[in-house]
């Protein structure tokens, strides 16, 4: 998922079309910001083996990474 936002800068995008980017970590939200990404996915899981093979985390530190999400949307990055 490194390149999702080099894909997202190089798509032609068509009028009212929604081109939501999969973020799995703060790293992959920061790339989306700086891409001009516009509509985000974040996911989740409860099973702590699924999260550390698919998100390369574990399941506390995912769940402080969906708080950030929280904050940014309610309070912004300023």
């Amino acid at each position: 998922m490194a390149d999702n936002a080099e894909v997202y800068k190089t798509i032609e995008k068509a009028k009212n079309v929604s081109y939501p980017v999969l973020v799995p970590n703060i790293a992959g939200f920061e790339n989306a910001l700086k891409a001009g990404v516009k509509e985000i996915a974040i996911f989740g899981a409860a099973s702590e083996t699924f999260t550390k093979k698919n998100i390369n985390c574990t399941i506390v530190r995912l769940i402080i990474f969906l708080f950030f999400f929280i904050f940014f949307f309610i309070f912004g990055m300023d």
